[in-house]
């Protein structure tokens, strides 16, 4: 009997009830222990009297399922019922001849205590006195008749079937008292009787248990029973155990039975309870089992083979495992052709067959809180056997890397995990299996416990969290198609590695991610890193590499950088490994040293090894708007201490740090951080005050049109006007780069006034405008509101003279995504003056033909005001100063169809220069944000007047050549006239 499996205790409640079974057609209630008293004489346990003697006294057990319940025998069927006590099978399992199927269905039910293969014993006077640790005596219980046949069968396998039952082995105690000594002070108080094996299941038989329905089961034991058959000679057999679990939940049974958890200080005895509890998880102690399989059958030919199944169900207590070699196996070695040398370890041919297995399987969302534990025996030779497993007690290196180099073994028994699709395993206590698949979105949380395995592999989107106080150990750990291993600053390291494998293979988006402090020590040890990525032929064409992320940790690798790809795209292991960290991280690639040649520091002169070889991708994740050019630029990203390294290192993105982006770029066995182009908010910034221009020469040129129609055409003696305008710009001076649409409208008044020398045209006009300001992920919304005084005056040699003075104010909403894909945005304003000036001379050509030569020049002077985007980037009040010079001729002809109507096209061809020497403080680097140079301006237009006081007037033009192109602008208005 196990230390872990609890005892039933019988004291002194009193108790009297009477058996009687009769069918269990109809829901029923029934208790397996009575107790018949006879007042007249004592309970006497080593001569109790036989069930059934007429006024006897006797405890009696009621709880056998057979086949034939004729004798009073429970059925092969519950349904609806409530049993108190211990159900044995032990006869329907024993039962081989007959041709009953071996089978128990409990479905509705409750059952208070447990189900067993075995017959139950009762175990008394355990507690005579408060020191007494065993069992003085016992009484074995049977239903009167013999088995069929003891031999064992392969393939006789029993079936238990539980559905939308609970089974919580909450039978504690049989309580009664014997009247005849009632009052006897010399009577035993503690008279006990235990009839439990600490579990809800107990089985020595070959079994299929079938759990379902939201069905409770706390407890399951497992064990190899006889497997004697006189009739088995030369051939093999497994035992096998299957356990399904459907929507249902397994937990641990008792930890103490009730009342019997002695405590020495106070000489009592305390409570240690499961069936009742709120919270079944909440057991942590090492008794805690809810699966135990074991193969101790020391007289046994035979494996055991046990197969586990868990689907959307919950698994909370330990797993444990124990082997033993089979009888025909000599973990020695034997010498079978007495030469003095031993050859083989017997057993049978097949390996498999010497080997007991639990295969543990969660799918489908299954969670499993607890520890797993095996127990198993390993040759001290191998002859005629191959491994099957790694041993934790293995040879290490006689040095400071302290690596495996003798694990291999040959062992009883092996444990495998497996999680699938969306499963969870939470680890409790120091837990060791051979193998650990994690799969499909599944994870396993491993903190304040360890874990040991000879192989984790993680697939599809799965991972590994090593928490505070956990420790996990692996031979070879695998972390593949975008699972995840983790390591996070909160997990408390100590001086050892919370993470130790002899080889990491991190591939096909897989990610070994390394979240600690800029000083932490090593967190996880290896021998060798190998970062790698899929072939492509696999991703149809795309690179899929698995990535290091160090996140912001100065990080000391240990170990070997390796990989077997190639930047040659026409090869098949075309490919690389990704590095990533944040901009303040650091990564130092020593290598794994070498026993034979020294280690892979520079300075060694006999070192012929490489801490890093292969073909990588350096990635930047973090992305923030703070920071000066110094604080970023050519920082160290990646040292390789080892001057021979052959890898190369390349950079797998920019991001945006301050006002540039940046990317890694190797540099001999280093990479820095290199200086690119401007960041999508920088851009959008700097940018805004050229934007801001563009908006108000649109005006200018929209007041200009005014003043020229007036020239042109029917008389004007001033009016009203209304016009649209709007504009596509592009601009480009090789640090800044947008897109930009404008539309706007102007309002204006003027009125004719006779000069001496000249006629005056003077008015005043307003104007409102919005731009979409563009580039990559940047985004402007512009605002603008302008008002203005112009004038022309138009002597009588036909020059003229047209000139204006404005007021407008400016205000941008900028929004941005940074590389990190973060949103950025920031506003800001500005006041801006401006004025322009005309000269012309207005050649006529007949009577209505006109071509005039011209000059002009225009300035705007903005001040703006210090701002800061959401991101921490700050720019300061620029001010920005534009100054326009241009040269052209426009020339047109009136068409005089009435005295009230006329038409005026008109054509223009102009140089423009536009000066604009600007810098703009950006967290504290000067930046040119100036656009400038010659352009050439192409224009057509048209005036209609449709009665003497109306027109209708319209203009289109493009600008290129300069930093800012005008794709096109138009114009489009009314006048009325006095």
């Amino acid at each position: 009997m196990h230390s872990w499996k609890k005892k039933l205790v019988v004291s002194q409640l009193a108790l009297a009830c009477t058996l009687a079974i009769t069918s269990q057609a109809n829901a029923t209630t029934y208790d397996t222990w009575t107790y018949y008293d006879n007042p007249t004489t004592a309970l006497d346990w080593n001569n109790m009297d036989a069930a059934g003697t007429v006024d006897g006294n006797y405890v009696n057990y009621s709880g056998f399922v057979y086949y034939n319940n004729a004798n009073g025998d429970f059925d092969q069927t519950f349904n609806g019922d409530t049993v108190n006590g211990t159900i044995s099978t032990y006869y329907l399992n024993h039962d081989y001849n007959d041709a009953t199927s071996n089978e128990l269905n409990i479905s509705n039910s409750v059952i208070h205590g447990s189900i067993t293969s075995m017959l139950p014993i009762g175990y008394y006077d355990r507690f005579d006195t408060l020191d007494h640790d065993g069992y003085s005596e016992y009484y074995r219980f049977n239903n009167g008749t013999d088995t069929v046949d003891g031999n064992w069968y392969d393939g006789d396998v029993f079936t238990l079937n539980i559905a939308n039952s609970t089974i919580d082995d909450d039978y504690e105690a049989f309580y009664f008292t014997d009247s005849y000594k009632d009052g006897d002070v010399t009577k035993y108080t503690n008279e006990t009787f235990d009839v439990s094996e600490g579990v809800a299941v107990n089985l020595d038989v070959e079994s299929n248990i079938n759990i379902s329905n939201n069905s409770r089961v706390a407890g399951i034991a497992l064990s190899q029973g006889n497997t004697y058959n006189n009739t088995y000679t030369t051939e093999s057999h497994n035992w096998d155990n299957n356990i399904n679990v459907f929507d249902s939940t397994v937990t641990s049974g008792s930890d103490y039975i009730l009342d019997s958890a002695y405590t020495t200080d106070t000489g009592t005895f305390g409570t240690g309870h499961f069936g009742n509890s709120d919270e079944p998880s909440d057991y942590t102690g090492a008794g805690d089992v809810a699966l135990s399989f074991t193969d101790d059958n020391g007289a046994s030919d035979y494996a055991m083979k046990n197969n586990v199944y868990f689907s959307n169900s919950t698994l909370m207590g330990d797993v444990k495992f124990t082997s033993n070699w089979n009888a025909n196996f000599d973990a020695d070695g034997d010498d079978t052709n007495g030469d003095g040398v031993p050859d083989t370890n017997h057993g049978w041919a097949d390996d498999g067959l010497n080997v007991d297995e639990l295969n543990l399987t969660l799918d489908n969302g299954s969670k499993w809180v607890g520890q797993a534990t095996y127990t198993v025996d390993t040759t001290s030779r191998m002859y005629d056997v191959e491994t099957n497993s790694l041993t934790p007690g293995a040879t290490l290196e006689d040095n400071a890397w302290n690596r495996i180099v003798g694990n291999e073994v040959f062992q009883s028994g092996v444990f495998n995990v497996t999680l699938n699709n969306g499963s969870e395993w939470d680890t409790v206590g120091d837990s060791t299996v051979d193998t650990l698949a994690v799969n499909n979105g599944s994870q396993v949380n491993v903190s304040n416990s360890d874990l040991t395995s000879d192989t984790i592999d993680l697939t599809n989107g799965s991972s590994l969290n090593i928490g505070e106080g956990g420790y996990v150990d692996t031979d070879h750990l695998t972390i593949d198609s975008y699972s995840t291993v983790g390591l996070t600053e909160s997990t408390g390291w100590s001086t050892y590695s919370n993470l130790y494998a002899n080889t990491i293979t991190v591939t096909n988006g897989g990610v070994l991610d390394v979240n600690v402090g800029q000083f932490d020590t090593e967190v996880f040890s290896t021998d060798k890193l190998e970062l790698t990525s899929g072939n492509t032929a696999d991703h149809n064409g795309n690179v899929v590499s698995g990535v290091f992320n160090i996140h912001s940790s100065d990080y000391v690798l240990n170990a070997d950088l390796v990989n077997d790809r190639t930047w040659d795209t026409t090869q098949a292991n075309y490919g690389y490994g990704t590095i990533a960290m944040n901009s303040d991280g650091h990564l130092t690639i020593n290598g794994n040293g070498d026993i034979n040649n020294g280690d892979e520091l520079d300075n060694s002169s006999v070192d012929n090894v490489v801490a890093a070889t292969g073909n990588y991708k350096a990635r930047i994740d973090n992305a923030t708007g703070a920071g000066s050019v110094a604080d970023y630029k050519g920082n160290e990203l990646i040292y390789v201490n080892d001057v021979n390294t052959d890898a190369t290192f390349s950079a797998a993105n920019k991001a945006d740090l301050g006002a540039y982006t940046y990317q890694a770029k190797q540099e001999g066995n280093t990479v820095v951080l290199e200086q690119m182009e401007l960041t999508d908010y920088a851009n959008m910034a700097l940018s805004i005050p050229s934007a801001n221009t563009n908006i108000w020469n649109l005006e200018q040129d929209t007041v200009g049109t005014r003043l020229t129609n007036a020239r042109h055409g029917l008389a004007d003696n001033g009016g009203a006007w209304v016009s649209y305008f709007g504009g596509n710009f592009n601009g480009d001076n090789g640090t800044i780069n947008y897109d930009q649409d404008v539309n706007g409208i102007m309002v204006g008044v003027d009125t004719k006034v006779d000069g001496n020398n000249a006629k005056w045209i003077v008015g005043a006009a307003a104007g409102f405008a919005k731009g979409d300001l563009s580039d990559r992920t940047g985004q402007v919304d512009q605002d603008s509101q302008s008002a203005y005084i112009y004038s022309s005056a138009r002597f009588a040699n036909n020059i003229f003279v047209d000139g204006n003075l404005s007021y407008s104010h400016f205000n941008n909403d900028l929004s941005a995504n940074m590389s990190d894909g973060t949103y950025v945005d920031g506003n800001t304003s500005s006041d801006a003056w401006g004025f322009g000036l005309k000269l012309g001379y207005d050649l006529k050509l007949g009577d209505a033909g006109y071509v005039t030569p011209y000059g002009s020049v225009s300035g705007l002077f903005q001040s703006g005001d210090d701002y800061q985007l959401s991101n921490d980037m700050k720019v300061d009040g620029q001010s920005y100063d534009s100054m326009r010079y241009e040269l052209g001729v426009d020339a047109g002809y009136t068409f005089t169809y009435s005295e009230d109507q006329a038409l005026t096209p008109y054509f223009k061809l102009a140089y423009v220069y536009d000066d604009s020497n600007n810098d703009a403080d950006v967290n504290g680097d000067s930046i040119d944000n100036g656009v400038e140079g010659s352009a050439v301006r192409v224009g057509l237009g048209t005036q209609f007047s449709f009665t003497k006081n109306f027109s209708a007037y319209t203009d289109a033009n493009y600008l290129g050549g300069g930093d800012v192109d005008q794709d096109w602008s138009a114009n489009v208005g009314v006048k009325y006239t006095w």
